[in-house]
């Protein structure tokens, strides 16, 4: 029994991993652009500043350093200036997924660029935890990174730029939210945020208007940590949580139905459409 478990997990394991197929092969119509993650200094804590006076030196502050990226970037037809929406993949990467979520929002009428924070670190899948250095708070500089260069692009409005990730990039999302981060960056916040089944944990501040969906029988990043997060979240704050009865991780994945790493991953139509609607409704809304 434990071997015929064991070779599940595998199978499942090279399922996900071979979803997250060639990101060019999928986003044929977008454009592929480079840009850089933002950096980030750390503040110095009180002790620190303390022990540098006391001993007569420089205050050295730590520096997160910008990394190179890549991302694919679609847009409606026309000239106008259009709000925009940065993606961010799930820890197996870029794959259908992502796709279909850039198509939906394209048709809807943002600008959609999904973020590639795996390959350009040398990597594809990250959901065993073996690249410990590619975490949500990396990926949320990534996030604040693609604003950046969004900001640059003539035809998308600056001032209505939401973030949306999913699983691993949904705590990503968490993290490029919280007021210490857009604080340290120097940045307004976010016009809204998207959060697909995150890990929920650490409970900031945050000034971002925020929509988390989960499945109520997700085993992976129980719903039980966000209901826990969202009690203890200081106000001010604007976060709806909407759990689903029988959904579990990745629900709004079209045709998945595994064992990953024991974690139950299966689409699930009826809280797909639920969530498409609510994420629709929520966008316009605040966009």
């Amino acid at each position: 029994m434990k071997r015929i478990f064991a070779a599940s997990l595998m199978i499942g394991a090279m399922l996900l991993t071979n979803i997250a197929c060639s990101a060019e092969s999928l986003f044929d119509s977008a454009e592929v652009v480079e840009f850089e993650s933002s950096a980030f200094t750390y503040p110095l804590s009180p002790f620190k500043v303390k022990r540098a006076k006391k001993l007569g030196i420089e205050f050295e502050s730590e520096t997160e350093p910008s990394v190179p990226l890549t991302g694919y970037l679609a847009k409606p037809t026309g000239e106008g200036r259009f709000p925009a929406v940065i993606l961010l993949h799930t820890c197996a990467g870029i794959s259908d997924h992502e796709e279909s979520w850039s198509d939906r929002l394209v048709s809807w009428g943002y600008v959609v660029l999904t973020v590639d924070s795996l390959t350009p670190r040398g990597d594809k899948y990250i959901c065993d935890g073996s690249m410990r250095t590619i975490t949500p708070w990396v990926r949320a500089l990534d996030a604040h990174g693609a604003r950046g260069y969004l900001s640059t692009r003539p035809f998308v409005d600056p001032n209505r730029v939401a973030v949306m990730g999913l699983s691993h990039g949904g705590m990503a999302t968490l993290e490029a939210i919280r007021q210490s981060t857009f604080t340290g960056l120097a940045t307004t916040p976010f016009q809204a945020a998207v959060v697909f089944y995150p890990l929920c944990s650490h409970p900031e501040p945050i000034d971002t208007a925020t929509l988390i969906l989960i499945g109520g029988e997700d085993n992976w990043t129980p719903p039980d940590l966000c209901r826990e997060y969202l009690s203890n979240l200081q106000p001010p704050h604007e976060v709806v949580l909407e759990v689903f009865p029988g959904a579990h991780h990745a629900f709004d994945h079209p045709g998945i139905d595994m064992v990953e790493l024991g974690h139950t991953v299966r689409s699930n139509p009826e809280a797909t459409a639920q969530a498409v609607r609510m994420t629709r409704e929520f966008l316009s809304k605040r966009m």
